[in-house]
């Protein structure tokens, strides 16, 4: 589905007109144009989406904070959102990461604009997201705009998020030679 296409079906949500390019003379099209990478940062930050995950470990920079111990890592430059890391400690102090370990891995969400990625559910997600943010100037509603912010937040995004954990796979637990000893089990 095209960003045209997403954008179409959340003017349809506002009962608006629809766009033939983003560059049409439009209020719809210069709105439009104006909140939609704003609005699909915003979706992309709700949790770690599967065709929006990269993990890597981060270059420590020569910097060490002046106060303190730790060291400061890049941030790397497409991350929205940083879900998990290797070390204990550690949090985002503007461009930069700082932990106490020498070494720091992450997993995290980036911003990725590919809209071939995206699944029907996350498609419907982000247009009702769209909707919202775009609802007041093209509505001048406040109360439209809420309520499709409460439908974003109570429908649309909750089926987007179940749909993309259920199609991430199981995580098997793997026999621990520890807890089979104890329990009398034969580790083969």
């Amino acid at each position: 589905m095209s960003k045209v296409s997403i954008i179409n079906k959340a003017l349809t949500l506002l009962g608006a007109n629809r766009i033939t390019s983003l560059s049409d003379n439009t209020i719809e099209a210069k709105t439009a144009n104006a909140v939609y990478d704003q609005s699909l940062r915003s979706i992309l930050s709700e949790t770690c989406w599967s065709f929006a995950t990269k993990r890597t470990l981060l270059n420590r920079l020569e910097e060490t904070p002046e106060v303190g111990n730790g060291y400061y890592f890049q941030r790397p430059s497409d991350c929205i959102e940083i879900f998990e890391a290797t070390a204990n400690c550690w949090r985002p102090e503007g461009e930069k990461i700082w932990a106490l370990d020498p070494e720091l891995g992450v997993r995290y969400t980036y911003f990725n604009d590919d809209d071939t990625f995206y699944s029907p559910k996350f498609v419907d997600a982000l247009a009702c997201r769209l909707a919202a943010d775009m609802s007041y100037d093209i509505t001048n509603s406040a109360s439209r705009t809420q309520e499709l912010t409460s439908l974003y937040e109570g429908e649309y995004l909750p089926r987007a998020l179940h749909h993309d954990a259920s199609h991430q796979g199981e995580t098997v637990v793997k026999d621990d030679e520890w807890i089979n000893a104890a329990l009398g089990r034969s580790t083969w």
